[in-house]
């Protein structure tokens, strides 16, 4: 199942550049992520396409595509420069996007399905950034690389690699939606449903910036910036799987949940959170009843800011959401109700603005306090949709995505359900995700001890 690479390209915007920022200054919220293991995303669409018709038109189409989509976000088109003078700050300057080309014999429809299946065989989808610039002066590593894999007439996947630092999956998603639609319109991106998905670069306003980005700058200044990935592929016991709640099984969540009107973000991880403490139990004897058990997600922060931030704001500004529980609670009966309070608690802390500064103030000691501590970390967001309209290039929907650097991580991935409802993506140990898989369908379907 060897992935073969046909070609390289570097994809920079029209020489016009458009009206998007042409050097973007790092603040608070994106330098926390410098020193951070990257990004990695996989698309999977299914097409029947031959490769001549791949290589021929529809590559050149999605590179002039792309090409346009970068005149409105620059920065995804731009070295990050990490400075070693005392007296700069990191910033974004103009360069190119790296595009990758290959072809795959892989099983596509294997793939694509949600049953377990080896973590390793998907990062040979995931593009490698280009090498950085090292200089006396500062450190230049790129933002974003993309690869676009051919399965002959099976499918197309498309993997990006990014450094967190640039840019949330929020903004991610902006810019994938409108190389979508350019893609799609085939046009030269003015229509007005591209105009509506624009980025917003503005950081004047943003939440005792001066203050905290000085701050963190000064503690993140003597780390080295992640520029590559270099960690060992996943062993072989390592699986990653999917697992859907549909729309119908959230409505059921929602009725045990103990409280009014709960989200679906609130009941989707109140069940993750007690069907991993429950099959940590099944897998060990030797959990303590009254060992903490945390669950973290990124919660996005444009909204709680003072004053707020436009939904379109590029960068990052999310901070997590910790929830705390006892492992002896989550597992037992009364679990779901447990958990549904101890997310609900956490989300009222987070949602003031003064509680963002508070935390950026803390981070470090607050990280530090986590460390060893058993916990379900979230990647991603159940608002998210993947595989919706949205992200079609021409080809369709999208069948499948996969958040691939949950594998050095532990983290469980939400985005929205193809069909409606959420999924969770996970990459965990074959024996454990049996285990998981039992315990996470028996508490959906037959609200045992929920």
């Amino acid at each position: 199942m060897a992935v073969k690479i046909v070609e390289t390209y570097t994809v920079s915007p029209p020489p016009s550049g458009g009206g998007a920022a042409q050097s973007l200054p790092l603040v608070y919220f994106d330098m926390i992520w410098l020193n951070s293991i990257l990004t990695e995303d996989l698309h999977f669409y299914p097409i029947k396409c031959s490769q001549s018709h791949f290589l021929n038109t529809i590559v050149v189409q999605l590179k002039n595509s792309l090409s346009l989509t970068l005149k409105h976000f620059l920065p995804l088109a731009s070295d990050i420069i990490f400075p070693l003078t005392p007296s700069a700050m990191p910033a974004t300057a103009a360069a190119a996007l790296a595009l990758t080309v290959a072809t795959s014999d892989a099983d596509f429809a294997t793939l694509v399905s949600n049953s377990p299946k080896p973590a390793a065989e998907f990062h040979q989808f995931v593009p490698q950034m280009t090498p950085p610039v090292r200089s006396s002066s500062d450190i230049r590593f790129s933002a974003i690389a993309v690869q676009l894999t051919l399965f002959p007439d099976k499918g197309i996947c498309v993997g990006l690699t990014i450094h967190h630092s640039i840019c949330d999956a929020n903004a991610l998603a902006r810019f994938l939606r409108t190389w979508a639609a350019i893609n799609k319109g085939g046009g030269g991106g003015d229509s007005e449903s591209v105009k509506n998905l624009l980025p917003f670069y503005g950081r004047d306003s943003i939440q005792d910036s001066d203050r905290l980005t000085l701050f963190h700058w000064n503690q993140i200044k003597t780390c080295k910036p992640t520029v590559s990935l270099t960690l060992p592929l996943p062993s072989d016991r390592l699986v990653r799987a999917t697992f859907k709640i549909s729309d119908a099984e959230i409505k059921k969540l929602k009725s045990f949940a103990m409280i009014k009107n709960p989200s679906t973000f609130v009941v989707v991880c109140a069940h993750l959170w007690t069907s991993m403490a429950r099959s940590d139990a099944a897998v060990a004897d030797d959990n303590d009843d009254d060992e903490p058990y945390y669950l973290g997600s990124p919660i996005d922060c444009r909204r709680c800011l003072d004053p707020p931030l436009p939904d379109n704001y590029f960068g990052n500004c999310v901070m997590p959401l910790l929830a705390f529980s006892t492992h002896g609670s989550l597992r037992g009966n009364g679990g779901f109700a447990a958990a549904v309070a101890a997310v609900v608690a956490a989300i009222k802390v987070v949602g003031k603005s003064t509680r963002v500064s508070e935390f950026f103030e803390n981070r470090s000691q607050i990280i530090s306090e986590l460390i060893g501590k058993k916990a379900v970390w979230i990647a991603g967001s159940s608002r998210i949709d993947h595989c919706g309209a949205d992200t079609d290039y021409g080809w369709g929907k999208a069948v499948k995505f996969e958040c691939i650097h949950t594998d050095f991580q532990g983290a469980v991935h939400l985005c929205k359900g193809r069909e409606g409802g959420v999924e969770m993506g996970l990459s965990m140990d074959k024996g454990k995700m049996g285990i998981f898989a039992a315990v996470f369908k028996k508490f959906i379907l037959f609200n045992s001890n929920l």
